[in-house]
């Protein structure tokens, strides 16, 4: 059952499950490299920042019809867009990093994925 809102609240929850997978942790890192600039005497006077990538962790249940089939070093398309926090236009190519899976006896498989999103990355290079 979807959240009642009363009053002023924030945003709720994941907007949708990936594909195969039953989400209920999505987490979104963005980060990029700097290099300042440095005068004569070793003070700060102008700033680089470049290589801007978006870090994506998700954990969850795999579902039971068409579980989740990625394979690392594949392009992974997400339905959950993140948001909007990079200096570069929208675009580029999300790298399925990293995928942990695990079984009980008492409970239902899960799944964690790492996954890093490139803007300037375009996918089918020579």
């Amino acid at each position: 059952m979807a959240a009642t809102f009363l009053g002023i609240t924030g945003n709720w929850g994941i907007p949708q499950d990936e594909a195969g997978i039953l989400i209920n942790d999505l987490s979104f890192d963005f980060s990029n490299q700097e290099k300042p600039v440095l005068d004569k005497g070793g003070e700060i006077i102008g700033l680089s920042l470049y290589q801007e990538k978006v870090e994506i962790k998700l954990s969850g249940l795999v579902a039971k019809t068409s579980p989740f089939s990625g394979k690392i070093g594949a392009a992974l398309t997400l339905a959950n867009a993140f948001p909007a926090h990079l200096q570069a236009a929208p675009g580029g190519t999300t790298i399925l990093m990293q995928i942990s899976r695990s079984l009980n006896n008492e409970d239902f498989e899960k799944i964690d994925l790492t996954a890093t999103h490139y803007p300037f990355l375009a996918t089918g290079g020579a």
